[in-house]
């Protein structure tokens, strides 16, 4: 038998290296949001810094805590990434986004030295804008 090429098994050890990187994301998301409620309920209910206290609007409890609302939006962000960052992937695995598509978006490049200068129009019509300011 023959080795594989050198560049297959470079693309292997990324999918891998990729893979483990995935999945150490998903396990400290799970991990943060086990977390969270417990330290949302062990918050402590006396007067924090002004950092973590803030006034509601008329009808709200005077100094309620920010940090159980903080905690779980930020465990709501990454479990949404973590959500989207799979179905985006099962959708790459299924085909859905093909490495060399038959159709290519018609986009034109317009490099900054073919843009409009002050040189392109020629001179500014008499009575503009330019002696009256």
């Amino acid at each position: 038998m023959t080795a594989a090429p050198r560049h297959l098994h470079l693309a292997f050890e990324m999918k891998q290296l990729f893979l483990r990187a995935a999945l150490l994301a998903v396990l400290a998301t799970v991990a943060f949001a086990a977390v969270s409620p417990a330290a949302a309920s062990e918050a402590s209910r006396e007067p924090a810094p002004i950092v973590r206290q803030w006034q509601p609007k008329a009808g709200g409890a005077p100094g309620q805590s920010v940090e159980p609302i903080l905690l779980w939006t930020i465990a709501g962000v990454g479990g949404g990434a973590v959500v989207f960052a799979g179905l985006y992937l099962l959708k790459r695995r299924l085909g859905g986004f093909p490495r060399n598509p038959a159709w290519v978006a018609p986009i034109s490049i317009l490099r900054s030295r073919d843009s409009a200068d002050e040189t392109t129009f020629g001179a500014a019509a008499p009575g503009g804008h330019d002696s009256q300011h």
